[in-house]
């Protein structure tokens, strides 16, 4: 009778998308991308992170049939340190790197690659294993734990949980975000991929949570030529005070500034695979509709560029999963 989801969808709306793509034309979409790249970098607070000295160590080395698993830990802020997986193939190896991000609220890179933890029924339920999958196919996979998940939940945090809304809270009080902090470590993680190695591409995947960070990368960050989003394509409206609660979604001012369709024009003509599941509750109150409605707008840009082929949705048979429709639509060079 009290819910404040009606005055919430009322100051969405009053100014929705304020500066959401409204360009005509190429040069209006370059420059807008410059702008709104600039606008969103200081929404989350990538201006007030520390740069430092990169710090890389490994601290593992594990062989197994069909890839070699290497641990790392990486300094990217005075007192914070990253540990990643990279998962190197033996066989079928195209050269090219990809970024695998997982979702929230879980044991974080241990699931993407197939470790035996209590969140082994999650990863079966939601088919979690795409970084397994990634380096089947080829590819040198990179998975890192982001803030606030798997080994870098705080103290006292169950392993099948997150510590998002507690690191966002005081974030927020200092004047930044988790999405801020997720998204430095993930563009020093790239930093290094292209410094120290000699790939001939880098592409990025991730579903729910780390289909949402794979969308924020590879908007920020040109370097990344092939992206797959699941399960996080729909409109914000839509999701207001119904899911996506955790706090790796929320920063200060963002949503009346841009919609998620945004983040994916900020990335044509680049290529982006869209997927969700036909009956994903994250879509929100109407459904697969507002998955639609942000497919759309996005389609409009890459079309402007006569690059509709680089632009992908699929649509899965059932609820919130990676479904893995797009590994063979990325697995080439990206269209020019």
């Amino acid at each position: 009778m009290y819910s404040m989801r009606d005055y919430f969808k009322f100051r969405f709306d009053e100014n929705y998308r304020k500066f959401g793509f409204k360009g005509k034309n190429i040069e209006d979409h370059k420059k807008w991308k410059e702008e709104i790249r600039e606008r969103i970098s200081k929404t989350i607070g990538l201006d007030k992170m520390i740069k430092c000295e990169k710090d890389v160590k490994k601290t593992e080395s594990k062989e197994f049939d069909e890839y070699i698993r290497e641990k790392y830990i990486m300094k990217t802020q005075p007192y914070i340190e990253v540990p990643f997986y990279v998962l190197f193939p033996k066989k079928n190896k195209n050269d090219r790197a990809v970024i695998t991000l997982h979702g929230h609220g879980s044991d974080g890179k241990s699931l993407l690659v197939g470790e035996k933890t209590e969140e082994l029924e999650k990863s079966e339920r939601f088919n979690y294993g795409y970084a397994l999958e990634m380096v089947k196919r080829g590819y040198t996979v990179f998975v890192p734990d982001m803030c606030a998940s798997g080994e870098r939940r705080e103290e006292n945090v169950d392993i099948t949980k997150s510590s998002c809304n507690d690191v966002n809270n005081a974030a927020v009080s200092l004047g930044f975000s988790l999405r801020g902090l997720i998204m430095w470590d993930i563009l020093r993680l790239l930093d290094y991929i292209d410094e120290d190695y000699d790939f001939k591409g880098i592409d990025c995947v991730g579903f729910s949570g780390g289909g949402l960070s794979s969308l924020w990368l590879s908007a920020l960050d040109d370097r990344i030529e092939n992206t797959i989003v699941s399960g996080y394509y729909h409109g914000i409206r839509d999701t207001i005070l119904y899911n996506n609660l955790c706090g790796c979604n929320f920063v200060p001012n963002l949503w009346e500034m841009i919609d998620i369709c945004d983040l994916g024009i900020m990335i044509a003509p680049r290529k982006l695979a869209v997927e969700v599941g036909k009956d994903d509750n994250l879509n929100g109150e109407r459904g697969i509709v507002s998955f639609y409605e942000q497919v759309k707008e996005t389609k409009k840009v890459y079309e402007m560029y006569n690059r509709g082929d680089n632009f992908k949705e699929f649509v899965g048979e059932g609820k919130h999963q990676w479904y893995g429709l797009a590994y063979d639509y990325i697995k080439e060079t990206p269209i020019n």
